[in-house]
């Protein structure tokens, strides 16, 4: 059977069956869903599962950016993967391979098993991610589907606002991070049932792609050498680790021999000649930084609700608000990007990131009051505009390119931003660890045992009851957490500087005015 007659057949579902087709939207988003949050829902559950498997919760941070590798490679295999295999087979494939990695991870009792089987689980969630859309776009004409990315664009979304809360709630609920896999496994199996109701047993056509099999080894090399430097840099003691140097002297060889590679290859992996556009350059520096850091934010700002006293469902109640703006600021942003300059819409976004970073770093975390509103961390609305980033910087990094290397440069950008949030956490981690340092002696040097506002407050920790060890004990314990505070400030007043000076280099690309069509 041709493409056109299994594309038809298809349709045949929309008009003879209805119901099923809509239930099919349902099932789609779902599984897409369960893909996206198998990261962020994850991220809160991390310290359990590897304090559980006998390790520091230094390697939860390992857990997650190993996942992130995988996904962002998934998603960039996904085109190939839908004309070499199908379509449906490939999303079934990814849907299996979920199940079989899930039900792994929930049982194992081997820290690097556990390790190891993170990263198919994001190749598969990663390729899941773009093959629902895929499919979905079959039963639609080509006009519509930007009604089908920009639905898919939503969900995607949700997972910063919602992703962290779920899994919050899961352990408020008293769920472990085994139960949590173990929900996974059966959700994906169920979805998996359905998909194959309405899609088994429909054939497709299989083209005979090529494949840069050695582009693809490399630049996995290189990325899992980055992503494991970042990650345990801090711990191995950086450059002075024989670990860590073999990792950087991997990761930067496998870099050059990638793009050595990828010059001399008829029909590349990754088109690295896009590099030499400015256009393409500026999103692509911009993007990683940008989401890199947000992610990393996200983490920190949680660990900093964490370490005054709040739970770790209330803790990622700090960021549901930011989906307030989503129903309004993201078709806006979508309309603007393909209608007219997307500079001013990123440039709005990425300001309005700066003053939620400012804003952040100004937050008393022990008084819970900050200078723009009581008790309430209204500034996480402002967080809200990253959802206006992508619409712009997907416009600006396709910008005079023909159509035949739009396509290749998202798939690009989207590799490189899921790439950099392996690395994102783990840097603004080290900025943190560092500054806290920095902080505690500070506070140290400058709050000594004489000074009479320390005197007075170990005499009231006495007046009730405390002996003067434990009195120490508690001044030196709320030291800790006064300067680990602190350097949640300065790591946030980084972000906000970093924020607003991308919003004024974002107008470093040339965009050409569109012209307007004749009545």
């Amino acid at each position: 059977m041709n493409k056109s007659h299994a594309v038809a057949s298809r349709r045949n579902l929309s008009q003879k069956f209805p119901f099923n087709f809509v239930l099919l939207h349902f099932v789609l988003a779902a599984e897409f869903l369960l893909a996206v949050y198998s990261s962020s829902s994850y991220a809160v559950l991390s310290r359990h599962a590897v304090g559980e498997l006998g390790q520091s919760p230094s390697h939860a941070t390992w857990t997650s950016t190993i996942f992130f590798v995988g996904r962002a490679l998934g998603m960039f295999l996904s085109p190939w993967l839908s004309q070499a295999w199908g379509r449906v087979r490939s999303l079934l494939s990814a849907v299996v391979v979920l199940i079989v990695c899930n039900f792994i991870l929930a049982y194992t009792e081997d820290f690097y098993l556990f390790l190891g089987m993170r990263l198919p689980l994001g190749l598969a969630a990663g390729a899941v991610m773009m093959l629902c859309q895929y499919v979905l776009m079959d039963f639609y004409p080509v006009n519509k589907w930007p009604f089908v990315t920009t639905l898919f664009g939503f969900l995607l979304m949700t997972t910063f606002g919602l992703g962290p809360t779920v899994g919050g709630l899961m352990q408020e609920l008293h769920w472990n991070w085994r139960d949590y896999f173990i929900a996974n496994f059966a959700l994906h199996g169920l979805c998996f049932m359905f998909l194959w109701v309405f899609l088994g047993k429909r054939e497709e056509k299989i083209s005979h792609v090529h494949f840069d099999g050695v582009g693809f080894l490399l630049i996995t090399l290189c990325f899992f050498s980055f992503q494991t430097l970042a990650s345990r840099g801090q711990d191995e003691d950086w450059y002075n680790s024989l670990f860590i140097n073999v990792l950087f002297f991997l990761g930067v060889v496998s870099l050059i021999f990638f793009f050595i590679w990828e010059l001399a290859e008829k029909d590349p992996f990754f088109n690295v000649r896009l590099f030499l556009i400015p256009n393409f350059l500026i999103a692509n520096l911009i993007g990683p930084l940008s989401f890199g850091a947000l992610y990393g934010a996200f983490s920190i700002l949680i660990g900093a609700l964490q370490q005054v006293g709040y739970s770790s469902f209330l803790s990622t109640l700090a960021l549901p608000p930011m989906l307030l703006v989503l129903p309004f600021l993201y078709p806006l942003s979508v309309y603007l990007s393909n209608r007219s300059d997307p500079r001013p819409i990123a440039s709005f976004c990425f300001g309005l990131l700066a003053l939620f970073c400012y804003m952040t770093s100004t937050y008393d975390f022990f008084n819970r009051r900050s200078f723009f509103v009581q008790s309430v961390l209204l500034s996480q609305i402002f967080l809200g505009s990253m959802v206006g980033i992508l619409p712009p910087l997907n416009r600006i990094c396709i910008e005079g390119l023909s159509p035949r290397h739009q396509q290749m440069a998202i798939n690009c950008g989207i590799l490189l931003r899921t790439f950099s949030f392996t690395v994102g956490s783990g840097l603004l981690g080290t900025l943190l660890e560092h500054r806290s340092v920095f902080q505690l002696r500070r506070l140290v040097e400058t709050r000594s045992m004489f000074d009479p506002q320390v005197v007075e407050f170990l005499q009231k920790l006495k007046d009730l009851g405390l002996d003067s060890l434990q009195a120490l004990k508690v001044y030196a314990e709320t030291v800790m957490q006064r300067s680990y505070i602190l350097a949640v400030d300065d790591t946030f007043r980084f972000c906000a500087v970093l924020y607003l000076i991308i919003t004024f280099w974002i107008w470093a690309t040339k965009i050409k005015k569109l012209r307007k069509e004749s009545s």
